[in-house]
């Protein structure tokens, strides 16, 4: 008999709240929602990108090296509206251009893989291969932690870390 006297209950309480007309008049509290972003919208267009070296056991770079480049975040071609990917175009100093695509993790994540060279005078080549994870903030940058992996004449030398910080280019 017991569990018979809830559901009963509630089923009182609504009948009883709809013929007194209280359910029409009756006030919700409602919690605003956090400002959510779209993880497209917010990602995309030119950053100015300020990097520094955080970490590194490559004989080459040093930690606290500072490098500023520009990146161009443009939506992907495609017809279905689901994917989470755009396209990105790094541009800085002496190293080649690098293009890739950022795969979108949720609204303020993202991570790219990208490859870049350079050919210096003396005919050495080097490459690097970057696997970056960016974060769109609350105040429209991005903060981009890296992992490069440093290969020179096709030989691996060490790899550094980096970190960046992105802001919109006007």
């Amino acid at each position: 008999m017991n569990n018979l006297k809830k559901p009963i209950f509630c089923l009182i309480i609504s009948i009883s709240c709809l013929l007194s007309n209280n359910w029409q008049i009756t006030n919700a509290i409602t919690i605003p929602k956090e400002k959510t972003v779209n993880a497209k919208e917010g990602f995309l267009g030119n950053w100015n990108m300020q990097t520094i070296v955080t970490s590194s056991n490559c004989p080459y770079i040093l930690t606290g090296t500072t490098t500023e480049s520009n990146l161009e975040i443009k939506s992907a071609a495609t017809k279905r509206k689901e994917v989470n990917f755009l396209k990105a175009l790094w541009k800085g100093g002496k190293w080649t251009n690098s293009s890739g695509t950022i795969k979108l993790l949720n609204e303020r994540e993202a991570i790219s893989e990208r490859v870049t060279n350079f050919k210096t005078n003396d005919k050495n080549k080097w490459k690097s291969i970057l696997i970056d994870h960016l974060k769109l903030t609350e105040d429209n940058t991005i903060h981009s932690e890296s992992i490069v992996l440093q290969y020179k004449n096709g030989k691996f030398i060490g790899e550094y870390k980096t970190f960046s910080i992105l802001t919109k280019s006007e």
